[in-house]
């Protein structure tokens, strides 16, 4: 019997009317995992590689047209150029193309958040999950929605929160989609640890 398809792809809007994708791959085999990958729909790559050196090569045509057709002092210019490589440099670092998330039961969760340059992962222990819920949070006018994780702390009445998805801001829908899975995991989890407690009385 063949297996089914491992990749499922799903279209939203995000709370800002922009297009996202969500892919979802399935591991089937031991250890079961699922991956979510939250993407811009119109944003490529290759586009974004195309803008970064467009950026870089107007910054470097302005910064030129200043030097020699503007007269302003020396220190106006080092500034202009100051001003402008930081720019780049933010553009470069903080440009969010994507996120995603990892996980893998009894082991880890693992957020992934992809700049233009670079990527920062977030590793939670399995152990360290209490819970994940989908938080409501009232900002400005508008009432937004993020996955969190409640992880453990030392302090057994405390919890951090780490919030999933937070650059990319998908809908509820998209959000339920995901919290439905990790919380199979989480209960399947629970279960199974219950069982072998269980079978050593």
């Amino acid at each position: 019997m063949a297996n089914p398809n491992p990749y499922t792809s799903l279209e939203f809007e995000n709370v800002n009317g922009i297009k996202l994708m969500l892919n979802i791959y399935k591991r089937q085999t031991s250890p079961k995992s699922r991956q979510f990958t939250i993407t811009y729909k119109n944003v490529r790559s290759s586009n974004s590689r195309m803008g970064a050196k467009t950026s870089l090569f107007l910054a470097i045509v302005f910064n030129l047209i200043a030097f020699f057709y503007i007269r302003i002092s020396f220190t106006a210019i080092l500034i202009i150029i100051s001003s402008l490589s930081f720019l780049v440099f933010f553009w470069f670092t903080h440009s969010v193309q994507s996120e995603s998330l990892l996980i893998i039961p009894t082991v880890c969760i693992q957020s992934t958040i992809k700049y233009v340059w670079g990527r920062e992962d977030t590793f939670v222990d399995w152990s360290n999950i209490d819970d994940v819920i989908i938080n409501e949070v009232i900002k400005m006018n508008r009432v937004l929605y993020y996955l969190t994780v409640l992880k453990k702390d030392d302090n057994p009445e405390s919890l951090n929160l780490v919030p999933l998805f937070k650059y990319t801001k998908p809908r509820l829908f998209m959000l339920q989609k995901i919290y439905s899975e990790i919380q199979t995991f989480l209960m399947d989890s629970q279960n199974e640890t219950a069982m072998a407690s269980g079978d050593k009385i």
